[in-house]
This record gives C-alpha cells, structure tokens and sequence, in this order.
C-alpha cells in the first residue's frame, strides 16, 4: 500500500489504483497511516518553505475532481492534508526516492537522481537537497530564479519532455527555452560567475538567450556546439536523425564541434535567417539562407511546411501527436507539401494531405498505417 500512496501524492496513480486506495482507507487505522505519509511527504518535498497551502489544497482538488464521482471520500481526505501541514511533530518512517512515472509524463531529474513528475496545469514549487526552493512551476512554465543556490559549484537539472507536449522553460540568467516534444535538457540551476553558460540538448529546443558578454551562451548537442552571446535561435539535434540544424533569428552564434573550440576564424558564424546543418554520417556542414518562420512556427502551437518531403513530416507529427506511423507507401516519402496547421487532429492532417495525393490510411489507438 506504501507504493500506492507514493503514486497518489506523486500524480503516478491510475483508476483501478485509486479504487484500491480509497476503499483502504476506510479502516481508521489505515486513516492515521495515511496522514502520518502526507505529512512526510511535504515535509521532506517542501523542507519547511514557505509553502502556498491554499494553493497547493487547490492543485489536490483539482486532482481529485478529474476522477470518477464513486471517489468522494477522497474531499475528506484533501481537508485533512490542509490541516496537518501545521502540525510541528514529525513522523520518520523509511521510504523510497523510487518514483514511478509513465512515458507520457514531463519529468525533472534534480541534482540527486531523484525524478519529479512535472503536472501540466499545476502550481508546484522544486526543491533541492538542502530544502531551498530552486524553481517554481506555474502556467505552464518552469522558472529557476533562486539567488540562494549555492553558487560555489554547478549542480544540474535535466527536463524531459515526452511526446505530445512542450514545455517553457526560464533559466537563472533570464534566458526563455521553449523545448518541443521529445526533447530533453541539461542545464545547471544557477549559472556560476566565471564559467560558461552552458546546456546540454537533445531534441528540439527554441533559445532567446539574456545578454552577458562576460558569460557565452553554449548549446552542446552530440556532435556540434552553438555558442551565442545574446541571441534568438532554433536547434535541432534529435539523437536519432541524421542531422542536426541550427537556424538564426536575430543576433549572432557560432557553430563548431564539441572536440574544438570556438574561434571566429574556424567555426562557423551564422547571420540571421541563415540555417546551419551538420550531417553525421557524412560528417559534412551545409549553411543556407532560409525562411526561419518554417523552423520556429512550432513554438507557437504551429506545425508549418514548406516544400518538406513527406518523410520528415511523419518524424514530426510522430513526436507532436505522440503516435506510431507505419508508411507502407514508400514513393509517398519523396513527395513534398506546403501545408499550415495548428488546431487540427491528426486525422484531420492525413485527410488534407490526401487532397494532393491519394493514398489510405487506418488509425488504431495510437499507431497510424498508410497504405496506397
């Protein structure tokens, strides 16, 4: 029963799970079980911070109210939680740091291994080892903004964005990422004076980097790194493609190998509206101009084709519509559209493509078949 309550204050806990929970509690010595693991859990998870209990008693009943009508004893219970925040006594009991999360999930690994479920729709504070709030997760954004980090060593976080879901994300220099669907970023919580800003991504990731001469901006991917002082910019290095891309907004980066380093006679700056590629196999560099709206439209709920081979856009809508697409009508993957879509299913996609080129397709749950 310990992991069932782990999952339900983790958000981890499914229907059938949530049933077999609510009809244990109906033993009152399973009640006194109950509160002394609530009062633990906030009390390790918010070390004492000054935590927003009206807020948090919201986000729980907000939780609660997505479940079937058959779970009210759960209202009571969402009271109790209120209440027992205040005590001042602890309860020591032994549990796990083992979180179980679903793929599906937004997650955060803080610097101790430890996995926090990011909720969308939530309001949640983020602590360290030490008990100090880092960041706060609140309309959909995840902000770190802590001067009270210790600032003597760099100590990371890594996001991790499933398919289906985007996150934006601020860094402790003011610095906005908008991090698309199966991406994941390394970053430190507090950049240090003296050292180089630098994150580590793999995915797709849109920068608008705060100015600081003194402290370059650096993008590490697999194999390239992208160094900007202060600058809007696009990457894409998902770890499975054959290329990885980096597209200029406004500003200035340069672009060079992760086993070099940036020197403005060897690597390759960019101007804006220019888009550097970098093709692994090959291990060759193609820079060309190009029109950077097609490359950043996804950070504002936007999927925008121009002239793309079908083939990539099944690699995008996989990780935006988080499905499965099985092409078994190959000549399909050379032909190109120009296309706009924001609101649409995925359905509703397929369909318009079939309007310039016929071709069937199935869909069961969440894996797509294409057929001639």
């Amino acid at each position: 029963m310990k992991k069932l309550i782990e999952k339900y204050l983790t958000n981890t806990i499914n229907s059938s799970e949530m049933m077999d929970l609510s009809n244990w509690l109906k033993k009152d010595e399973n009640k006194e079980i109950f509160k002394v693991y609530i009062l633990q859990y906030y009390d390790l998870n918010y070390a004492l911070q000054d935590v927003d209990i009206e807020q948090e008693y919201m986000t729980l009943m907000k939780s609660i109210s997505k479940q079937k009508n058959s779970y009210k004893t759960w209202y009571k219970w969402a009271a109790i939680f209120v209440g027992i925040i205040g005590l001042s006594s602890l309860y020591l009991l032994n549990t796990s740091n083992e979180v179980v999360t679903e793929d599906n999930e937004i997650t955060l690994k803080l610097e101790n291994g430890d996995i926090k479920v990011i909720r969308e729709n939530s309001n949640e504070k983020i602590v360290n080892k030490e008990g100090t709030i880092v960041s706060v997760y609140q309309d959909d954004k995840l902000e770190y903004k802590n001067t009270k980090v210790n600032d003597k060593e760099l100590v990371y976080n890594e996001l991790s964005i499933p398919y289906g879901k985007k996150l934006q994300l601020v860094l402790s220099d003011g610095s906005m990422v908008h991090l698309n669907a199966g991406s994941s970023l390394k970053y430190p919580v507090k950049f240090l004076k003296g050292k180089d800003r630098k994150v580590f991504l793999s995915g797709e990731a849109y920068f608008v980097i705060a100015k600081d001469k003194q402290h370059p901006f650096i993008v590490n991917t697999q194999d390239v790194n992208v160094q900007a002082l202060g600058t809007t910019f696009n990457v894409n290095s998902y770890r499975e493609d054959d290329e990885m891309n980096t597209v200029l907004v406004e500003g200035s980066v340069g672009v060079y190998k992760v086993d070099e380093k940036f020197d403005t006679n060897t690597s390759t700056i960019l101007q804006p509206g220019y888009k550097f590629t970098w093709n692994k196999s090959q291990q060759s560099i193609d820079v060309k101009e190009v029109d950077v709206s097609e490359y950043t439209a996804w950070t504002k709920g936007e999927l925008l084709f121009k002239m793309k081979p079908f083939s990539e856009i099944i690699k995008i809508l996989e990780r935006n519509y988080d499905v499965v697409i099985i092409n078994n009508y190959s000549s399909l993957n050379e032909k190109r559209f120009l296309a706009k879509f924001d609101t649409e299913t995925i359905e509703q996609i397929l369909i318009s493509f079939q309007s310039s080129e016929e071709f069937s397709f199935t869909i069961e749950e969440n894996r797509i078949t294409i057929n001639k």
